[in-house]
């Protein structure tokens, strides 16, 4: 590698001469450290081709790619998270108005499938008390039943679970699927009580994933949670004036 000879030109002085001779040494400096590049002020003639400024705009354009990327998604994320709360809004208008606990599971069932593109739902109550077979889309967990042993864990830790399905569990939690789901989300139905659980399965193995965020998920578990409390409120109301 040549030597640097000390430069002739006045003005340049000790600090500046061991600067070019750093860089002489290391020829490959900016290309480890492109940043370098942007701060980097060069004055050449017009219409010359000068390679360090074509490489300067080479990495403002890479960067204002990424930033426009990047933007794109949070504005996709934006549409995302509007599109779900108005679907949030819509779902409490139906169960508001479901006068009844089987008018509670279709308005859910319908929600889930036309607004949030789930495949099936599963609702599952361990109120005290409630032991009714007869009321469509809604199943109630008595002491021993499969989806309590299934999901020990989930009712001892009271915690959404999100991520892939194993066939067996799929084909208890949703055992009219025509094909086995592939991931599905179990959230409590109210948190610190005993009120049951619903169940979101999905054909897709990417809908539900373990990191997921469980906001929207925690909203339709609240709102399906105060519609269920309200109707067994009405049916005990009822079986006791007879």
């Amino acid at each position: 590698m040549a030597e640097l000879s000390k430069p002739e030109k006045p003005g340049i002085d000790a600090e500046e001469t061991r600067a070019l001779e750093y860089l002489c040494q290391h020829p490959d400096l900016l290309n480890r450290h492109p940043e370098l590049l942007e701060t980097l002020e060069l004055v050449h003639a017009s219409g010359s081709a000068v390679s360090l400024i074509e490489r300067q705009v080479e990495i403002l354009r890479g960067r204002n790619a990424r930033l426009e990327d990047r933007m794109m998604r949070l504005l996709e994320t934006a549409r995302e998270n509007e599109r779900r709360a108005t679907a949030v809004q819509q779902l409490a208008r139906a169960l508001i108005c479901a006068p009844s606990l089987a008018a509670v599971a279709v308005a859910v069932r319908q929600s889930m499938q036309q607004d949030f593109a789930i495949d099936a739902v599963f609702i599952g109550l361990s109120a005290a008390g409630f032991r009714r077979h007869d009321i469509d889309g809604i199943t109630p967990l008595e002491p021993g039943h499969p989806v309590l042993r299934s999901h020990e864990n989930f009712f001892r830790t009271r915690m959404i679970e999100c991520g892939p399905i194993t066939e067996e569990r799929s084909a208890l939690l949703f055992p009219h699927s025509i094909e086995p789901l592939r991931s599905a989300a179990v959230v409590p139905l109210e948190k610190e009580k005993t009120l049951g659980m619903i169940a979101l399965g999905a054909l897709g193995a990417e809908r539900f994933k373990p990191r997921q965020g469980k906001l929207f998920l925690e909203m339709v578990a609240e709102l399906v949670s105060a519609a269920v409390r309200a109707r067994l409120l009405m049916l005990h109301s009822s079986s006791s004036n007879q």
